[in-house]
């Protein structure tokens, strides 16, 4: 069924000013919010996540979850990301993909979700074609917001370094907002640091690229199944 409103044309004519100006239809706005949600990348587990649902426990949950809204509020006027560190459980990968979501919703804005360690696995299976692991690649390289999520659970290799580096590095000096979750200590010297998996360059350009965030409290997944 055609829209009422524009007639399934996607754009309205208005008057402004004395002048005939041509805008896009709310239907177009929902149509591309639909596309955008469902290229997203985000897994159904966490396709519930939203702000309002965001229970903060600690002081640093209650300031994760300001910032994470103060950026949404600004994006896309805003190049400085989010890195959120801290155990497991503790809400990381819920404020990132509540603000990735709220981005796409509220503001019909595209960005994507990656978990770390499938994009990894990806990048393995199209080892065989050149062009196929540069388009898998590209896709989260450029993507105009991105959520790298657990960073730094995959095995230690040489190869998770290089390919977070490069990841890194392009949306650095392409000023490409970016939100990061990690269970590793940073700016904290120790095998469990960031550093220490990675690189101290990759982590400095993290510093320049992202405000850093500590997450503590309980494990919400444990507390669950109690």
């Amino acid at each position: 069924m055609a829209c009422q409103i524009c007639g399934g044309s996607g754009w309205i004519i208005e008057e402004r000013d004395g002048r005939r100006v041509a805008r896009r239809c709310k239907c177009q706005f929902k149509a591309f919010v639909r596309e955008y949600l469902n290229s997203s990348g985000i897994p159904k587990r966490y396709r519930n996540c939203r702000f309002r649902n965001f229970k903060p426990e600690t002081e640093t949950q209650l300031r994760a979850l300001k910032v994470c809204r103060e950026f949404f509020s600004l994006y896309p006027f805003t190049e400085r990301g989010i890195l959120l560190y801290g155990p497991p459980g503790t809400g990381k990968t819920h404020l990132a993909v509540a603000t990735l979501r709220n981005v796409i919703v509220h503001k019909g804005l595209k960005g994507i979700f990656c978990d770390f360690r499938e994009l990894l696995i990806d990048l393995k299976s199209t080892f065989d074609t050149k062009d196929s692991t540069t388009e898998v690649l590209d896709a989260v390289r450029k993507a105009p917001l991105l959520v790298l999520d657990d960073v730094g659970a995959e095995r230690n290799t040489d190869w998770a370094r290089d390919v977070l580096a490069e990841i890194v590095n392009f949306r650095y000096t392409n000023s490409l907002p970016t939100i990061i979750t990690t269970n590793l200590s940073f700016g904290i010297p120790g095998e469990e640091s960031f550093a220490a998996k990675f690189d101290e360059r990759t982590e400095s350009r993290i510093y320049d690229m992202c405000r850093i965030l500590r997450v503590e409290g309980h494990d919400r997944r444990k507390a669950n199944c109690l």
